[in-house]
């Protein structure tokens, strides 16, 4: 009887662990498991920083590549290549 109360304290204490760090914000419901690629639509190509407050960065959105200009006001897109014409040389066109 001591064993099965020491199991249920135990799973209760990871439950309220569990709902602590959910609550929290610390774990995230559907987060992706250890060894699972997530895949994202908007890739970072390359970066390029200019100064510490400012850089340039290389964005590649579904085929699509950005130049993007990130300083402290804000973000500005320089140029846009469209899938045929790509900014980084030798990259293949879909």
């Amino acid at each position: 009887m001591q064993q099965f109360l020491a199991v249920i304290f135990v799973l209760l204490s990871l439950w309220g662990a569990v709902w602590y760090f959910r609550r929290k914000g610390f774990a995230v419901r559907g987060a992706p498991l250890l060894g699972r690629k997530q895949t994202h639509p908007i890739e970072q190509v390359d970066r390029i920083r200019l100064t510490p407050q400012h850089s340039i960065h290389l964005l590649r959105v579904e085929g699509h590549q950005f130049l993007v200009g990130v300083h402290p006001h804000g973000i500005t897109v320089l140029t846009e290549a469209a899938r045929e014409h790509h900014l980084v040389k030798g990259a293949s066109g879909s």
